[in-house]
């Protein structure tokens, strides 16, 4: 078994899945105390594997890249949804200690050094880090500032936005899986599960940054209003939790001729 599993969702995400990785076997190799290059993740205690969501473009050609380098594990989900994607990849990990990484997010460096302390020097079952937005301009530095405030609310869906969280394996087991019935406030049966059953073993670890695509509100018209409704209109109905069109997606820079 290993201490660490690292999983990430991913869907037509070929402009963004190699940052992403990047960040991720960075912080890998900062726990293991060596260099990127040589990281080899077979023998290590942690393990990256990144679920395949039906993607049309090369997502899978990139990854397969870091597969040959690094041992990163690369799987194919059938079924479409973010919350069947963490769920078939915590199906097929091994680690005590699970995290979840979107495809767009960057983890710190000391992402997993962290993660591990907390869960076993701290006790910690499950938690969260402050998000920050990679895009410069103060509505992207906003938009961060407000729901990361917003977090800190004594409120079990407070303690929310699967992004970049991280829980033990008991405690999925116990709370888990991610709801696959809705695609807004899926992580909530775990995360807000046990914020109401045992609140010292969630924590939130406002020093453990990592940095996160606006993508949706900055590449749409009046995206941050249009978020924003439909995250209010999600935690008011039901309804708004089930449906929700995302195809915003970073464009591939033009090729050099």
């Amino acid at each position: 078994m290993k201490l660490l599993s690292v999983i990430v969702p991913a869907r037509n995400e070929e402009a963004a899945i190699a940052a992403t990785l990047d960040a991720i076997l960075a912080a890998a190799a900062t726990m293991q105390g060596g260099p990127v290059a040589s990281l080899a993740l077979g023998p290590s205690p942690i393990e990256v594997l990144v679920v395949d969501n039906a993607s049309t473009d090369r997502t899978r050609d990139v990854v397969d890249g870091y597969a040959a380098r690094h041992g990163v594990r690369l799987l194919a989900c059938p079924r479409l949804k973010a919350p069947c994607a963490r769920n078939f990849g915590t199906q097929h990990s091994t680690g005590r200690i699970l995290c979840f990484v979107d495809a767009d997010t960057w983890v710190p460096a000391n992402a997993f050094t962290r993660i591990r302390d907390l869960c076993e020097r701290g006790g910690f079952e499950a938690g969260i880090g402050g998000l920050a937005a990679q895009e410069p301009g103060p509505s992207a530095r906003l938009w961060w500032l407000f729901w990361n405030h917003v977090r800190r609310l004594p409120l079990g869906r407070a303690k929310a936005l699967p992004a970049f969280m991280f829980c033990t394996r008991d405690v999925f087991a116990e709370l888990g899986p991610f709801d696959e019935r809705v695609v807004i406030g899926e992580e909530w049966p775990i995360l807000a599960g046990l914020y109401r059953a045992r609140p010292r073993r969630f924590v939130y670890d406002r020093a453990l940054v990592a940095r996160t695509s606006n993508r949706r509100m900055e590449l749409r018209r009046f995206g941050y209003l249009r978020t924003f409704s439909k995250y209010i209109w999600a935690i008011l109905m039901p309804a708004g939790r089930r449906v929700y069109s995302d195809h915003v997606r970073h464009a591939l820079p033009p090729e050099t001729p």
